[in-house]
């Protein structure tokens, strides 16, 4: 069964190719993909809405040639709400229905990054990611043990923080803001967390850019807060083997949990999570306390 005519909600939707292998040691297909998003549709939505997506597509697969869209396409349906910017103009799309999610399931995108700002406030980011990102000769461990004491520091700085597994290796940490600030100043604040640690810890902390220089070390990435920069959103799958989700963790869970023990087989063990993640829009944190040390740094 290759074409199959679906009606989400008051959308009529024709889906192809839905037998496509996309991950192929897993003999996961696209219509697998899009039974995922389908799933999931209401733990994802509120993470992208009013947020312009830059979209990974594999229409080959993950051992296929993948490759990065932003601008809507011009076959898209006219009921896909967009937000157009640049010279020239870029068309993204904003996802606000599960109608949408199947959309672009059925395009094979397996992953949706939205932007850190939302289009109300375009130019002010209203959350910052401290991308833990370990390099070879690091272990799970390693990396839970950097989310800590960043967790510590956050909270020295009066600030909380919410963290993700990646989906690949590393863990992605939500520091949500009021969006009053720039990408400039989101990501100076992320790049002085690395500096404080990587100076409290340099055995296993490192702000060095330099890939070959980090064996042992967990990279403290903070130029995914520049503009332009995304990072994948909760509950969304990895174009890797195995298939697994970047699905947000509570603090507690983090020794627990494994760093791909999410898969895109498994969407009810998503639907059981608790959804304190969530809540961090409700935050509307201040650097105002911080920005000065930054400067003094």
């Amino acid at each position: 069964m290759n074409e199959l005519l679906v009606r989400i909600d008051e959308r009529q939707l024709k889906l192809t190719n839905i037998d496509k292998v996309l991950w192929p040691d897993e003999g996961l297909t696209k219509g697998d993909l899009i039974r995922y998003y389908t799933a999931v549709a209401d733990r994802l939505l509120p993470h992208l809405k009013g947020r312009p997506l830059t979209l990974t597509r594999y229409p080959n697969g993950i051992t296929g040639t993948m490759f990065y869209q932003k601008n809507l396409p011009a076959h898209a349906p006219d009921w896909l709400p967009t937000y157009t910017i640049g010279d020239p103009p870029v068309r993204f799309l904003l996802a606000e229905e599960p109608a949408t999610l199947v959309w672009l399931a059925n395009l094979a995108t397996i992953e949706i990054h939205p932007w850190m700002s939302t289009v109300d406030h375009p130019n002010n980011p209203d959350y910052a990611v401290i991308d833990l990102d370990p390099a070879e000769g690091t272990t799970w461990d390693d990396v839970v043990q950097i989310a800590e004491l960043v967790r510590v520091l956050l909270r020295e700085l009066g600030l909380e923080g919410f963290p993700k597994l990646s989906g690949a290796s590393g863990i992605h940490i939500f520091v949500p803001l009021a969006a009053q600030y720039t990408f400039a100043q989101t990501s100076a604040f992320v790049g002085f967390l690395g500096q404080l640690l990587a100076r409290a810890y340099p055995e296993k902390a490192t702000t060095e850019r330099s890939v070959n220089k980090r064996y042992g070390k967990v990279y403290i990435d903070h130029l995914q807060n520049l503009p332009g920069k995304t990072i994948v959103a909760p509950y969304v799958p990895r174009p890797i083997p195995g298939a697994p989700v970047s699905v947000p963790v509570a603090w507690d869970e983090l020794k627990e949990v494994s760093p791909r023990q999410f898969r895109l087989d498994q969407p009810q063990m998503m639907l059981q999570r608790p959804r304190e993640f969530d809540t961090m829009y409700n935050l509307r944190q201040s650097l105002d306390a911080v920005l000065p040390l930054i400067d003094d740094n």
